[in-house]
């Protein structure tokens, strides 16, 4: 394997924006929302690492909120406790010089979507996701010889389009998932419904002053409907290639032979991948990327970690 595998400097984000124990997570949820992230890190004014919040965190705590038809005011008010309230402390975290062997151990033992890179001191100084080490097996066209069947979860959450948006996020909540394919009468998939939908609705409320909370709305009102299909067939690596291409987490199996539906997802391609093929075989499948000097262009184009304040981001 290529040396890079001994350091992971060159593969995690610098672009990392962190927050402080005392931010709310109404706040949180609207720089999510804005910049795309699933994680923000909790740091002390030292910027030693102190938590981590996630997207979870934050439709777990709307999920006590929403099931008395509350108004938009109740969702902001519930919204504005700071972080630490429903943060994971201690997080499991990296350092720059660990290796990618151990960044993988991690993200599947400890079962997590992101890990917090910091120095000797504890400081933050960066993340790797999920996402980044699909990126890796996406790149390469060469097949991996694993068909999506493999790894693919076959029990899937799913939702109709007449439920409402509340029940989603209750959904969301009880069962740890992040998305859920809408499917209709015949079950056939109609949408999807993420919790970055979610987001999106909690940024809406917080711009549209008072009045109901809406959701009580039907999930058909926030699902997207462009969602991406891939064959039970297909090799992991077109599935990693399509999450890396469309920036998403999840791709629909509609094609298996039982006639229900299928979800791959990039927890899969990493940790269910590790799991029956073992961590050999899940480097060796991003050996094309780490070899390509595609890891020193992005880390010319990195910036230093941002902070988010009680006064917004630096």
């Amino acid at each position: 394997m290529p040396e890079k595998t001994s350091d992971i400097w060159w593969l995690f984000s610098r672009q990392t924006v962190s927050i402080t124990t005392q931010e709310s997570v109404l706040k949180s949820a609207l720089l999510m929302k804005n910049r795309n992230f699933r994680h923000l890190p909790v740091i002390a004014e030292s910027g030693k690492i102190l938590g981590i919040l996630s997207a979870q965190d934050i439709i777990d705590t709307l999920d006590l909120t929403i099931h008395s038809s509350p108004t938009a005011e109740d969702v902001k008010t519930a919204l504005e406790i700071p972080v630490e309230r429903v943060m994971t402390g201690q997080p499991i975290v990296v350092e720059p010089g660990d290796g990618l062997r151990e960044v993988i151990k991690k993200l599947c033992y400890h079962n997590v979507g992101a890990l917090p890179v910091v120095n000797m001191l504890g400081v933050v100084e960066g993340i790797i996701t999920l996402r980044d080490l699909v990126s890796l097996i996406g790149t390469s066209s060469s097949p991996l010889n694993v068909e999506v069947s493999e790894i693919m979860n076959p029990n899937v959450t799913t939702i109709s389009p007449d439920s409402s948006l509340a029940e989603s996020v209750s959904l969301m909540s009880e069962r740890r998932v992040r998305r859920l394919p809408v499917l209709d009468d015949g079950d056939k998939v109609m949408g999807m419904l993420t919790n970055k939908d979610v987001l999106r609705h909690i940024a809406k409320i917080v711009n549209g002053g008072s009045g109901p909370s809406g959701f009580e709305r039907r999930v058909s009102e926030f699902m997207a409907t462009g969602v991406i299909n891939i064959s039970h067939e297909d090799d992991v690596r077109v599935a990693a290639n399509q999450m890396a291409t469309f920036g998403v987490g999840g791709l629909v199996v509609e094609d298996l032979p039982s006639h229900k539906i299928g979800l791959i997802t990039e927890r899969d391609l990493i940790r269910t991948l590790s799991s029956k093929r073992g961590v050999d075989f899940l480097m060796g499948s991003m050996q094309y990327e780490l070899e390509t000097d595609d890891a020193m262009s992005r880390l010319n184009s990195f910036s230093s970690p941002a902070r988010l304040t009680g006064h917004g981001a630096k």
